[in-house]
């Protein structure tokens, strides 16, 4: 099996913070940092380094040739990364405090992905295929619609949470990665108790599966009539970026394997306490032999 991430790729443009940025206030920042990013890069390169055999598809400027060879060095394949003249790359504006942050994206190229780079992709992978996807590209409802025609296992990392989620074909999804806001807006719940989340989302997709991480407080899987709990591990946080991205790599990379739900909410776990120890998004994701090491 292949893994197709089709996915957004962004320019980071990292600032240490004493404290995030209010209202009318303008003030400096600690250090600045520019790096590799986009919930689909990370993606890619937490699924590469976690063993798993991934083709990266997406759109950058004419300046994104950093991003073709920065994946090829972690072992992702970038056969369906294309270049788009018309568009600039994406890029995020990260300000982060206390190993907290907050992010401002603008899509670009991500934004410019169409239905003719969907089937030029898509006709090189079958029922055997999963593909991965998150909420930061354009077209994702011909996307979705398509991979399941193909009958490919479809997971999707509903990230940024917005309405136009709804727009999608979600009931075609076979897998959803979520956090609590993610999981409260997917589910339609008020409150932020865990319970009341896993309720809302067991009654509104009672035929899916469901990974839902806490941060602090552990990660959840819930599917086939079952609910399994897995602690947070404890460490300092230092950046949390990436570390959702991290725990969706590991999480299915480890569904891929055939190893059970319990030992890849373990895995994922553990990958994802590593990453939020270190500075920045790609570069901060654990090898699999660091997390093995770990555990």
């Amino acid at each position: 099996m292949k893994v197709l991430s089709f996915g957004s790729l962004n320019f980071d443009h990292v600032y240490q913070m004493h404290h995030f940025v209010e209202a009318k206030e303008t003030t400096s920042s600690l250090s600045y940092q520019k790096g590799f990013g986009g919930k689909g890069l990370n993606q890619s390169i937490a699924l590469a380094k976690s063993g798993i055999d991934v083709y990266h598809a997406g759109r950058v400027g004419e300046d994104g040739q950093p991003f073709i060879d920065y994946l090829q060095k972690y072992g992702v394949k970038t056969d369906y990364l294309k270049k788009d003249v018309d568009e600039v790359t994406g890029h995020a504006i990260i300000q982060v405090c206390n190993g907290e942050n907050c992010i401002i994206l603008h899509g670009g190229a991500n934004q410019a992905i169409d239905e003719k780079q969907i089937d030029d992709v898509l006709q090189h992978f079958s029922s055997q295929d999963m593909l991965l996807i998150q909420n930061e590209i354009s077209c994702l409802d011909y996307l979705i619609r398509q991979a399941h025609q193909k009958g490919m296992k479809i997971a999707f990392n509903t990230a940024p949470m917005d309405e136009k989620v709804f727009k999608y074909p979600i009931e075609l999804v076979d897998i959803f990665i979520v956090n609590e806001i993610e999981a409260m807006g997917l589910a339609k719940v008020q409150s932020h108790d865990v319970d009341d989340i896993i309720k809302g989302l067991q009654d509104a997709y009672p035929d899916k599966q469901i990974v839902l991480t806490i941060g602090s407080d552990g990660s959840y899987y819930i599917g086939s009539g079952r609910v399994i709990h897995q602690d947070a591990y404890q460490v300092h946080a230092v950046d949390t970026t990436a570390a959702g991205d991290t725990f969706t790599g590991y999480f299915l990379a480890s569904l891929l394997r055939d190893e059970s739900i319990e030992n890849a909410l373990r895995i994922a776990s553990k990958a994802s306490s590593i990453t939020v120890t270190k500075d920045g998004a790609a570069q901060s994701i654990p090898s699999l032999q660091e997390v093995l090491g770990s555990l």
